[in-house]
């Protein structure tokens, strides 16, 4: 049975195997912020999401008594309450070109998020057509993963954050990087060493790279 949040505590409602979930964790534990996370399935969503998050949706985020619920906004709303280490420039063109890859990674018609999913769960002519499209367009972007440490980025930000998930789970969507996509490779290794990604790892994501 779960435990209602607490109105006192930064308080995660979590998929165990979802990207977005796993973005949110991943940031909340990068930033070391004191939480409650509780993971929990969509067909079985407790009361306070039922009531409180109209799009009954995860993550939802509790804190100071309100409730987030979109990606973006929990993102951001994390990264300005706790702001050290910041995970977005200050300078407002730096930003709006972050705030327009997450878009385009996240939430845009054919992103990299609804691919993944599509590659999950559609059936085997979709999840084939999609795992060609992420493919390519991973490969399509080696200049960038090779051009700078993180994503257009000197230092990581909710970009990385929001490309981890997916990087982790290359092996179990069926993705093999080879000789000439080793800057992927090396990127996605400095994702998963930086400070806090292996603590957001759900039981179930743990297995994900065998």
């Amino acid at each position: 049975m779960l435990t209602k949040p607490n109105p006192a505590s930064t308080t995660l409602y979590s998929a165990t195997q979802e990207l977005e979930s796993h973005a949110v964790r991943f940031i909340m534990a990068h930033k070391s912020i004191e939480r409650d996370v509780f993971e929990v399935d969509f067909d079985e969503l407790p009361e306070e999401i039922l009531d409180l998050n109209p799009c009954q949706t995860l993550p939802t985020l509790f804190d100071r008594g309100m409730v987030l619920y979109d990606l973006g906004v929990i993102m951001e709303y994390l990264d300005e309450r706790f702001p050290f280490p910041p995970l977005l420039p200050v300078d407002p063109i730096e930003k709006a070109e972050k705030r327009l890859l997450i878009y385009r990674f996240t939430r845009a018609p054919g992103c990299w998020y609804e691919l993944v999913n599509v590659i999950i769960n559609g059936n085997k002519k979709d999840s084939e057509a999609a795992r060609k499209t992420l493919n390519g367009n991973l490969i399509e972007l080696i200049p960038l993963f090779s051009h700078k440490l993180f994503f257009k980025s000197d230092s990581m930000t909710l970009v990385d954050a929001c490309l981890a998930p997916i990087m982790w789970r290359l092996n179990l969507l069926g993705i093999t990087l080879g000789d000439k996509t080793k800057p992927i490779s090396a990127y996605a290794n400095r994702l998963f060493g930086q400070e806090g990604f292996q603590e957001s790892l759900t039981f179930c994501e743990k297995d994900f790279t065998q």
